[in-house]
């Protein structure tokens, strides 16, 4: 599996002049998924919070710090949380005005939704019961690698995902409005007869957009899944899709509304009576959608008939007649194309797997793997057809099957969770004409010891480069961690642990 999953373990060899630099003291527990930064829709940073423990108090109590910076590492504001040992930071999210924290205490068995605004003033908190089953669902959720708790809606609000115990096990998605709007509920029906469960794939200002799948038991092979398309607003179904096995089997990975207000669906298509969860795809589709849910236009690719023959041979020198993409981002820049950022992978045996050391993230064993190579941009015009591929040269990653039976594709799909890819994040300017995407890379250097790489390929005046910077491990009681910054830049965290210190210097990148 990758080293360094959640890149809490790298540090900036070169040292640029002139970097921002910030200490906090006293710091006695600090996760490092409990700070990040406080990005818009294009992903471009405003700034950067913290949530970690200052002390212990009596009867139980914990006081902990909700500290916030601009994107120069000034302070913005610095809010004391008293809350129960109990009580457990699952999720945090920003909305471009408003910061989120969810909540869960097992022992009370309820969901909190705690926020704050940008000069740290709390709102009022949201409280929705848990019982013991949908904690154990949600378990069930999260270690399967398909599950995200918050999604932040750019200056409206946020939307809420969790487990519902029903008849059999349902969802419930709370929209919690910030913005003075509505806030809603849209449920599964409380009578279901099979499990079902949602994951929303794309949210915004417009509409929520979520793959709802659904299997008569826990132990079924075949899962049926439908696109549900809500109003943001008011929380109406606006239109749904089926994708059945015997009708349209396909696995949607991706969406996002263009400037028509149209819906495009990305992902990968397969043959009429295909398990989605065991069989090979045929190829990647973008099928554009109005919000009434009319199809405008259908647009398949095939691996075999188009996509092998354009991508390049793989850097490690292989080049299967059936690898994949999977796709982490899309881009619209000024001039109306599509870009498609994403990672080469293809399924393999797992050596270490044969020889029963290979551990997967749910902690059984697996036979096989999937090696992830190179980074790819696809190129589409506004219509979706393809124009171009271009691939970046990359270290492989060996990330092990969550499930050695099923497809390439649904691992890909539950291991992204994990970390297992090597994409970090994508920036993109106002102005629609530069966007830098990142990666993480290991370097197999000749000759001298192999090296971590910051990667970033920068699209700019039409064109594609790239540049990178050199990172290396940490030792001891030092944790560290890369984050994105300002355009153009890159936060760097350091925790001390023993010293209860953490240093955050914000660096200039090369490109």
């Amino acid at each position: 599996m990758r080293k360094f999953l959640t890149l809490v373990s790298f540090c900036l060899l070169c040292f640029i002049l002139n970097a921002q630099q910030k200490t906090f003291t006293d710091i006695t527990t600090l996760k490092m998924q409990h700070v990040g930064p406080m990005m818009d829709k294009n992903n471009d940073v405003d700034g950067y919070y913290l949530y970690y423990q200052l002390d212990k108090l009596k009867k139980g109590m914990r006081e902990y710090a909700i500290h916030m910076l601009d994107n120069n590492l000034n302070d913005i504001a610095l809010k004391s949380y008293v809350d129960s040992k109990n009580t457990v930071l699952a999720d945090s999210k920003f909305n471009n005005h408003a910061l989120m924290f969810a909540m869960i205490n097992l022992k009370e068995e309820q969901y909190k939704l705690v926020t704050f605004d940008r000069k740290g003033g709390q709102g009022e908190d949201v409280i929705i019961p848990v019982n013991k089953k949908e904690m154990r669902w949600l378990s069930y959720a999260i270690k399967a690698g398909n599950f995200n708790l918050l999604y932040p809606v750019d200056n409206k609000g946020f939307l809420f995902n969790y487990v519902r115990d029903n008849k059999k096990i349902g969802y419930g998605l709370k929209y919690v409005a910030t913005d003075g709007g509505t806030s809603w509920d849209y449920n599964s029906p409380d009578d279901i007869k099979e499990i079902m469960s949602v994951n929303p794939i794309e949210v915004n200002d417009e509409v929520v957009v979520a793959l709802e799948s659904s299997k008569k038991s826990a132990l079924s092979q075949t899962v049926n899944f439908k696109v549900i398309v809500l109003d943001i607003n008011t929380g109406k179904l606006l239109f749904e899709k089926r994708f059945d096995r015997e009708n349209n089997p396909r696995l949607i990975t991706n969406a996002f509304l263009t400037e028509d207000k149209e819906l495009v669906l990305l992902g990968e298509y397969f043959e009429k009576d295909d398990n989605v969860a065991k069989e090979k795809s045929l190829g990647v589709f973008a099928q554009i959608n109005s919000l009434e849910g009319k199809v405008i236009s259908d647009n398949k690719v095939s691996w075999e008939e188009k996509i092998d023959k354009m991508m390049p041979v793989e850097s490690d020198g292989k080049n299967p007649k059936r690898g994949y993409v999977y796709f982490h981002d899309i881009v619209r820049t000024q001039k109306g194309t599509y870009y498609c950022i994403g990672e080469r992978y293809r399924k393999t045996v797992s050596l270490a797997g044969v020889m029963g050391v290979a551990v997967n993230p749910r902690g059984g064993s697996s036979m096989t793997q999937l090696t992830i190579t190179d980074a790819v941009v696809f190129e589409f015009d506004n219509k979706f057809n393809l124009l171009n591929i271009e691939v970046f040269e990359k270290g492989k990653s060996r990330a092990p099957s969550l499930i050695d039976v099923g497809s390439p594709q649904l691992n890909a799909h539950a291991l992204k969770a994990y970390g297992a890819f090597d994409y970090q994040f994508t920036q993109l300017d106002t102005d629609r004409d530069r966007f830098y995407a990142s990666f993480i890379d290991y370097e197999r250097l000749k000759g001298e010891e192999n090296k971590y790489a910051f990667k970033s390929i920068m699209y700019n005046d039409g064109k594609l480069s790239e540049d990178k910077i050199y990172l290396n491990k940490s030792k001891g009681k030092i944790r560290f961690r890369v984050m994105p910054a300002k355009l153009g830049h890159v936060m760097l965290l350091e925790y001390n642990k023993k010293e209860k210190t953490l240093d955050i210097h914000l660096e200039k990148l090369n490109i």
